[in-house]
């Protein structure tokens, strides 16, 4: 029974530091006179040192409103663990930019990534959560689509993550990026992230290379200029199973001449045999070219490449001769 008691009593003593925790942060945050919000903060003090974490919570929860608060006080909260400082971290207004600075790399990761997700982050504190958080940190400031990402804390990331394929698709996936982030990161996305960038920033023919480049290009062109159609559409037919075929790689296949190339990848593409897709390529019917770009999922800003090529290839003053027609997978 005595420890009954005695578990009693501590509950009724923690409930009660609870209700004061609450009274002294509604206090706070309500205008009063100085000589009385010295005192409570003093109190605010103790409670902000109690062994009850539920305590501490209460008293940071009702804090976060709080316009003005002692920076020793504000600090103490703000160190705490991430279920007492969380919410006060959220929305705090209580620091500068540089109490920002300087607090941040002494906080905790899981109380980095709570700040990453502020709304109201400086271009200096945004490239300070690059340079000292960790992958889930900057994966939240990547996210945050209420900020504008500063074009510094765009080159820390790429500097830091270049390798991490899934916070580079993320970065990626953003619709502020300066061109130059985009054309530094280009080589460091998925494919599919890399079709979204070209299409939404319309990445130069220069930029389309060297990522093409970087898949090992070098290597297929040296399998490729020599090989007939048959085995042209082939390699095109492999790449595609293995979802290695885009059309920056396309592009620049063609643009080195195989155009047998640039025909087997849409006819894979569209589903439609290579003798229309010839056809269509002659540019004899304008809308017909239109069509083939939609059926083959080419984006808007690809598919004046498309029609440059198929002017080259296709046009009066270059005659094609039909190669033979390999049959399409």
């Amino acid at each position: 029974m005595s420890g009954m008691k005695t578990m009693m009593l501590v509950d009724t003593v923690k409930l009660e530091k609870m209700a004061l925790a609450k009274r002294v942060g509604q206090f706070l945050v309500a205008d009063q006179v100085r000589e009385e919000r010295a005192t409570v903060e003093n109190v605010a003090r103790v409670l902000a040192q109690d062994v009850s974490a539920q305590v501490r919570e209460v008293l940071a929860y009702e804090l976060r409103k709080c316009r003005t608060l002692a920076p020793d006080l504000a600090e103490q909260i703000a160190r705490d663990i991430e279920t007492v400082s969380g919410a006060f971290l959220s929305e705090t207004k209580v620091f500068s930019e540089k109490d920002w600075l300087r607090l941040v790399p002494g906080l905790k990761e899981t109380s980095l990534v709570t700040v990453a997700r502020r709304t109201d982050l400086s271009d200096a504190l945004q490239l300070k959560l690059a340079t000292v958080g960790q992958e889930p940190t900057v994966t939240s400031l990547v996210r945050n689509d209420s900020i504008e990402l500063a074009e510094s804390a765009c080159d820390k990331i790429v500097d830091r993550y270049s390798g991490n394929l899934r916070l580079m698709d993320h970065l990626g996936g953003r619709g502020d990026l300066p061109l130059r982030i985009v054309e530094h990161m280009i080589s460091y996305v998925s494919d599919h992230c890399r079709e979204m960038l070209i299409e939404h920033y319309s990445v130069d023919g220069g930029v389309a290379s060297r990522v093409t480049e970087d898949s090992k290009i070098e290597v297929l062109w040296a399998q490729i200029k020599t090989a007939g159609p048959t085995q042209v559409h082939a390699f095109a037919t492999d790449l595609r199973n293995d979802r290695r075929l885009n059309y920056l790689l396309v592009i620049e296949i063609a643009g080195r001449g195989c155009y047998q190339f640039m025909e087997s990848a849409l006819a894979l593409e569209a589903g439609l045999p290579l003798g229309r897709i010839r056809e269509i390529l002659s540019l004899k019917d304008p809308a017909a070219f239109v069509r083939l770009m939609q059926m083959a999922n080419v984006s808007k800003t690809m598919a004046p490449r498309f029609l440059q090529l198929a002017k080259r290839f296709y046009g009066k003053a270059t005659q094609v001769a039909p190669a033979p027609e390999p049959a399409v997978a």
